[in-house]
């Protein structure tokens, strides 16, 4: 299995703090969203940004993805633990569901809501509702729910 380099998706280096990985995300996006990119190319770019932006703005996610690329670069050809493929192939999964959505939504609306909330609050939308005002009620929610 060959495993996707994300940061060459986002062209950042691999030390990139959320900042960085938030505005590389916000450039890429919108070169590659179907309001301004209708091209098949464009369609599997999308789908790439949006995981590479769900694994690299996500510690926990982070952490395992680098250490599965640590071990890629160890092993040729790849040889990937079964539980660390799984996870992979689980985060391709949900990126497709969130590629779905972030289609569905405007880019204006995109680089707005990843601008004024942070990821948690833009994942919980992605993740959820129908529309955009009702995402952005349940993702408050889920904030409250925390505290």
């Amino acid at each position: 299995m060959i495993i996707k380099n994300y940061y060459t998706i986002l062209k950042i280096e691999p030390n990139s703090d959320l900042e960085t990985i938030k505005k590389a995300f916000r450039s890429e996006i919108a070169v590659y969203h179907p309001e301004n990119n209708k091209t098949e190319e464009a369609k599997s770019k999308f789908e790439d940004i949006i995981e590479a932006f769900d694994v690299l703005s996500k510690p926990e996610k982070r952490t395992s993805y680098d250490e599965i690329l640590k071990n890629q670069s160890q092993n040729k050809p790849i040889l990937l633990e079964q539980k660390q493929e799984k996870q992979y192939k689980d985060w391709n999964k949900e990126a497709k569901k969130k590629s779905k959505k972030y289609k569905e939504t405007t880019l204006t609306d995109i680089l707005a809501l990843d601008l004024l909330i942070d990821v948690a609050l833009i994942d919980g939308f992605f993740n959820g509702s129908d529309d955009l005002i009702d995402g952005l009620g349940d993702a408050i929610g889920d904030i409250f729910d925390i505290f």
